[in-house]
């Protein structure tokens, strides 16, 4: 019901990216592609790209999907160096 709701508002008026403002977003491989990102994000932004989530823009930065991963594999910011 709520996610209806965000989902029309930003339907009419999207979020649009600001300068310097990018989505940092990525699974790691421990992905197991679960949708469960897919399902939870209010604005249906994320998608499956071969079996992975992809935030394409705009994204609202919310971390739903974040806080929903069931195994941790969501993170933001730049990948971890090796």
């Amino acid at each position: 019901m709520i996610k209806d709701i965000i989902k029309k508002i930003f339907e009419r008026k999207p979020v649009r990216s600001l300068p310097g403002l990018d989505n940092k977003f990525y699974c790691t491989d421990e992905c197991d592609g679960c949708g469960e990102c897919v399902q939870r994000c209010p604005t249906g932004h994320v998608k499956m790209v071969d079996g992975k989530p992809y935030w394409p823009k705009p994204c609202l930065m919310c971390a739903a999907c974040y806080d929903v991963c069931p195994i941790g594999a969501i993170r933001y910011g730049k990948p971890e160096q090796k």
